[in-house]
C-alpha cells in the first residue's frame, strides 16, 4: 500500500486499535472499526500513535503483562505487512517511513496502571519503544490522581509519581496529562522539565467536563513545548452529547468499565459488547449533533489559547463509541483540513497541525 498524501502525511497521536487486533480483528482490513491499513492510506495518515490501553479493571499482576500483549500485537502487524507499516521511535523514523508512503507506527501505553508502580517496568516499556505514557486512566492511582473519579485520590502527585514523571523523561517516555485530575495536572507542570503533551483531549470552554482541559492547562502545555492533541468524541466536544443520552461522564466511564471488567478474559466479547453499547444509545437518541465545524471549533480554541505551534490531532479511533458527523474513520481525515482551509487556515499552518508540532515534540524529549 503507498499512502497516497495530499501535500503533507498527517500524524494522529491516539488510537486504541490494538484493542481491535487484540479481538481478533487484522490492520489489513477492519470494515467495523476506525483505522486499518487501506483507510489509513486515504487518511494521508504518515504517523499513528498505537495506544496500549490497560484496564484499571485487571487484577493484580495483569496490568503489566497486558501491556505487553498489546505491544506484541503492534510488531506483529508491522511484521506482517512490512510493505505499509514500520515500527519506529524516533522523529527521523517517522519522517522516513512516512517519506516511502508508509505509516509509521509509533507505540505508547495508556495509563500507568501498566508499570505496576515499578520503575523497573517502566524502563522495560521504554526498552520496547514506547514513546509517550499516559499517567492515568478513569480510576486514581496510588501514584496519581485521574479526572474520571470522585475527589482527588492520592491528591494529584505522591512523591513515587513524581519520581515517574522524572524517570520518563530521563527514558525518551513523553508524559501525557489527558485523564489526568488537575491536581495532577498542575503537579506535572512543577516536576516537568521536558515539553509534556496531552494526547486526546479537548477545550473544557466549550465543553466544560473534567476530562477536558481549561484555558490555563491548554496554555501551559504550550508554555512547556508540548501540544494538544483534540479528541473527536463528540462526548468531549459537545456539552450537548452527554445531556441527550442522560449520562454523566462519570456514569459514561462507569459503564465502559463495567463492560471491561466482565470480558476480561474475552477480548472479542469485549468489543462486539461496547458496540452494541454504541449501537443501542444511537438508535435511542439518534447521531450526535457534533460535526466538523464542532470539532474545528475546539482545534481553533487550542490556537487560540496557546498558538499554532500547540495542536494536533488526538483522534481516539477505535476507542470512542461515537464520531461527529462527517468523520467517519481514519479515512474522513482530509475531510477536516478540507474544512478548516475554508475556515482560513493556511498550508503552513495546518502543517503544523498534522505534522511539524509533534515531530517537534518528539525530537525534543528523545
Amino acid at each position: 500500500m503507498k499512502n497516497a498524501f495530499r501535500s503533507f502525511p498527517v500524524a494522529d497521536l491516539h488510537c486504541d486499535t490494538l484493542l481491535e487486533l487484540q479481538g481478533g480483528a487484522d490492520i489489513a482490513g477492519n470494515p467495523p472499526g476506525h483505522v486499518d491499513l487501506p483507510r489509513l492510506g486515504r487518511g494521508g495518515v504518515g504517523l499513528q500513535v498505537f495506544a496500549a490501553f490497560v484496564s484499571s479493571a485487571l487484577p493484580a499482576g495483569r496490568a503489566f503483562p497486558e501491556a505487553n500483549v498489546l505491544l506484541d500485537l503492534l510488531d506483529g502487524a508491522c511484521l506482517r505487512h512490512p510493505e505499509a507499516l514500520v515500527r519506529v521511535r524516533t522523529a527521523g523514523e517517522a519522517e522516513a517511513a512516512a517519506g516511502a508512503g508508509k505509516v509509521a507506527a509509533m507505540a505508547a501505553v495508556e495509563s500507568g496502571v501498566a508499570i505496576e508502580q515499578d520503575l523497573g517496568k517502566l524502563e522495560t516499556l521504554a526498552r520496547r519503544g514506547i514513546r509517550y505514557m499516559t499517567l492515568t486512566h478513569a480510576r486514581h492511582l496510588p501514584w496519581a490522581a485521574s479526572s474520571g473519579e470522585a475527589g482527588d485520590g492520592p491528591g494529584g502527585l505522591t512523591a513515587f509519581g513524581r519520581e515517574v514523571v522524572k524517570a520518563m523523561e530521563s527514558l525518551g517516555v513523553i508524559v501525557d496529562v489527558s485523564h489526568v485530575h488537575e491536581k495532577t495536572f498542575w503537579d506535572v507542570v512543577r516536576v516537568a522539565a521536558r515539553p509534556f503533551i496531552a494526547s486526546h483531549s479537548c477545550a473544557a470552554a466549550l465543553c466544560p467536563i473534567a476530562r477536558n482541559l481549561t484555558d490555563d492547562q491548554i496554555r501551559a502545555i504550550g508554555d512547556g513545548g508540548g501540544v494538544v492533541g483534540v479528541n473527536f468524541f463528540p462526548a468531549f466536544l459537545d456539552p450537548g452529547y452527554l445531556r441527550g443520552r442522560g449520562k454523566s461522564m462519570d456514569a459514561l466511564f462507569a459503564e465502559l468499565e463495567r463492560i471491561e471488567r466482565e470480558t476480561l478474559d474475552d477480548p472479542a466479547r469485549r468489543n462486539a459488547e461496547m458496540r452494541r453499547t454504541a449501537d443501542e444509545a444511537r438508535a435511542a437518541m439518534g447521531p450526535p449533533e457534533a460535526d466538523l465545524d464542532t470539532l474545528c471549533d475546539h482545534l481553533e480554541h487550542v490556537v487560540t489559547i496557546a498558538g499554532e505551534d500547540a495542536v494536533a490531532f488526538g483522534s481516539d479511533f477505535d476507542g470512542v463509541t461515537d464520531l461527529p458527523r462527517g468523520i467517519a474513520d481514519c479515512g474522513s481525515l482530509p475531510a477536516i483540513l478540507d474544512r478548516l482551509r475554508a475556515r482560513g487556515w493556511s498550508d503552513p499552518r495546518i502543517r503544523k497541525l498534522t505534522w511539524e508540532n509533534f515531530m517537534r515534540v518528539l525530537r525534543d524529549t528523545e
